[in-house]
């Protein structure tokens, strides 16, 4: 039977793969924190798998990374971004300013911070 391998599993792979190689991290290292073998997280960076990615595995490497698995998923294109015309903070700061994965997330954690402070504040 012949593997089946999708654009958006191609597409997770590279993405999965630039964020362990920016930080500086094994695929080992990063197999080890997941509990996985490294050959199946190198297959899955390679895109090199059977159809799919699981969702315990998403939901791992999303911790792992501290990034939501929806937002894996439209870096893969596999889920449409929202419905506005306007680009989520992370695909507008890495296209603006090419920021790492890295910065990325941690201006989003920042977002979310200023979000739930003034959210309190309407509240109240």
């Amino acid at each position: 039977m012949a593997k089946y391998i999708s654009k958006e599993i191609t597409k997770l792979g590279k993405y999965l793969k630039q964020l362990r190689e920016e930080q500086g991290l094994s695929i080992r290292g990063v197999a080890k924190s997941c509990s996985f073998a490294p050959s199946y997280l190198a297959k899955i960076e390679d895109g090199d798998t059977f159809k799919t990615v699981g969702v315990a595995t998403l939901v791992k490497l999303s911790k792992f990374y501290n990034i939501p698995v929806s937002a894996m998923l439209k870096e893969a294109g596999f889920i449409d971004s929202y419905e506005s015309d306007l680009p989520e903070l992370a695909q507008y700061l890495r296209a603006k300013y090419q920021l790492s994965p890295q910065a990325i997330r941690d201006m989003e954690m920042a977002k979310e911070i200023v979000d739930k402070k003034y959210k309190r504040c309407r509240g109240a």
